[in-house]
């Protein structure tokens, strides 16, 4: 490789680090700063003001672009996992479609961002999504654009290599927390894990309740 192209490299690799390292304190700050009085008490944090988000160029499961449009008009909770995920993707998905179980009429849509875009088609996605709740939403697209809307939620991922060494074998590290998104398409709250359905019920109702 060039010089050039390696000095490039590593900036770019830094500049992204850095990016991450910001967003993951501005989250660490949110989660453990006490909230306002005027503002309920939940697991996690109420984002006040709420973040205004920017989709960038993302695919559903169903092969139709997903932009800031599908985040319009409703309430919507946002969870980063993968399909090959071993715990806490499958945990939280569930306890998200058990969550719905309990609020059918008024509970938020659900997309899972998978962080995993090498290994999630939009087949295996949607097979995915499907098996916990046939109104759930499968995103993915490049790498670049899941880090991008990432970034926007201070949400972190990266992968970590198997033990065999080769190059599918690895699991990917990445938050936990479920995001709640507003009407107007702003990051309004953070859920974080562990999460219950009830919990869920319950943040969710009084984030709406100061909107």
């Amino acid at each position: 490789m060039p010089a050039g192209l390696s000095v490039l490299k590593k900036l770019v690799i830094f500049a992204i680090a850095l990016i991450a390292m910001v967003s993951g304190f501005w989250l660490a700050k949110q989660l453990t700063t006490p909230q306002s009085p005027e503002l309920p008490q939940i697991q996690g944090a109420i984002v006040n003001p709420p973040r205004q988000l920017a989709v960038p160029e993302l695919v559903k499961h169903t092969g139709e672009a997903f932009t800031n449009q599908d985040l319009a008009g409703q309430w919507t909770l946002v969870f980063f996992g993968y399909t090959y995920c071993p715990d806490i993707c499958p945990i939280s998905m569930n306890v998200l479609a058990e969550a719905k179980k309990r609020s059918p009429a008024e509970f938020p849509q659900v997309i899972f961002v998978s962080v995993d875009p090498d290994r999630d088609t939009v087949e295996l996605l949607g097979d995915y999504v499907e098996y916990f709740d046939p109104a759930f939403i499968g995103v993915t697209g490049d790498d670049k654009m899941i880090q991008a809307l990432a970034l926007q939620t201070s949400v972190l991922y990266m992968k970590v290599p198997g033990a065999s060494g080769k190059e599918n074998d690895y699991l990917v590290d990445h938050s936990s927390s479920v995001l709640l998104i507003n009407p107007a398409g702003q990051l309004a709250a953070f859920l974080k894990a562990p999460h219950t359905p009830s919990g869920i019920v319950d943040s969710v109702a009084k984030v709406k309740a100061v909107h």
